[in-house]
């Protein structure tokens, strides 16, 4: 009777890693997000505060950085927390790094 014989190959598998979430660092998980509703509101969460204000002005401290928004009739509706609301018509807007 034939010996039956198994050939062993030394290819690795290919591993596919499209998504992990511990490749995220903790800057991507917790930095700003910014909500436009058209050009007249903003939801800005991630704010740690406010640097320069007046109607027409408006520069917001980051984690990293300055947001810079220009426009006219600026009122802030609210700030809790981590996140402003502001109402305005925006015409320009700047990330300071």
């Amino acid at each position: 009777m034939a010996k039956k014989m198994k050939i062993e190959t030394q290819k690795q598998k290919e591993k596919w890693n499209i998504f992990s979430g511990e490749e995220l660092s903790k800057s991507a998980l917790i930095g700003p997000r910014l909500e436009f509703f058209s050009n007249r509101q903003l939801i800005l969460e991630g704010c740690l505060g406010l640097l320069e204000y007046n109607d027409n002005f408006l520069k917001l401290r980051l984690l990293k950085g300055a947001l810079v928004l220009e426009g006219t009739g600026f009122d802030i509706v609210s700030f809790e927390e981590k996140t402003i609301v502001v109402k305005g018509e925006f015409s320009r807007l700047e990330f300071c790094v």
